[in-house]
């Protein structure tokens, strides 16, 4: 079975599952319903992220030859997470319910929202606001990761020049917390909460993980940032 799915997994990759020498046709409303069901997938799959995206058919697939019976299409995933640029997604083809072939079809997508771009150059570790971006519209293929909100308590990773696209890669979480920092620690148990002293061990921003030291002795435990100089014990 191994070798079947790395067989097939290669096939995919390349190309269409191969068609026999001599094979016949299949008819065009059966590739036409294979088509949509691509579409729909990919559409599908967009659903949850900003903006809209739009897609078109980079080459019509072929089907492969198969048995006579009732012929139907179930998409199985795209071969990228964002669907933008060149992607395909790939489908079973079913005959009577039952999987005869894998197939692939080729999409080409884009994305219409709008994106954050620097409205002047920023230095490196800039604690980004809104009032150093701006949101402005986009068409086409995004940088991988752009951004359209925000997310807060955020500095830049390195230098952003001005009128680049802000992107997730750009940014790290402002430090909250520093090694050697004082730290007030919080651990609560049903209706029971205690807190105590700690003193810092590693570094994080809100919702990082840090290693804090017990005071007098040496025993270090995890605890989440949730604010400055401030950490949560995870039950």
């Amino acid at each position: 079975m191994r070798v079947l799915s790395l067989l097939l997994t290669a096939a995919l990759a390349w190309g269409q599952v191969p068609v026999p020498a001599g094979a016949p046709v299949a008819a065009p409303a059966s590739v036409e319903k294979l088509v949509d069901v691509a579409l729909a997938f990919a559409k599908k799959s967009a659903a949850d992220s900003g903006g809209s995206y739009r897609f078109q058919l980079v080459q019509p697939p072929r089907l492969p030859l198969l048995p006579a019976g009732k012929l139907t299409f179930e998409a199985s995933h795209l071969s990228k997470r964002d669907p933008v640029g060149r992607f395909f997604v790939v489908v079973a083809v079913k005959v009577d319910e039952q999987r005869a072939a894998m197939v692939r079809v080729d999409l080409d997508g884009s994305w219409v929202g709008q994106v954050l771009r620097a409205k002047q150059d920023l230095a490196r570790k800039t604690e980004l606001g809104m009032d150093q971006l701006e949101a402005t519209p986009f068409d086409g293929v995004p940088p991988e990761g752009a951004l359209s909100e925000l997310p807060p308590g955020q500095r830049l990773r390195g230098p952003l020049a001005e009128g680049r696209i802000l992107t997730r890669s750009d940014l790290e979480p402002i430090p909250l917390v520093q090694s050697g920092d004082k730290v007030r620690l919080t651990a609560t148990s049903d209706v029971l909460t205690i807190s105590m002293d700690t003193l810092a061990r590693s570094r994080g921003g809100l919702g990082d993980h840090v290693r804090l030291e017990a005071p007098g002795s040496r025993r270090v435990v995890v605890a989440v940032v949730t604010g400055p100089g401030e950490a949560r014990l995870e039950n």
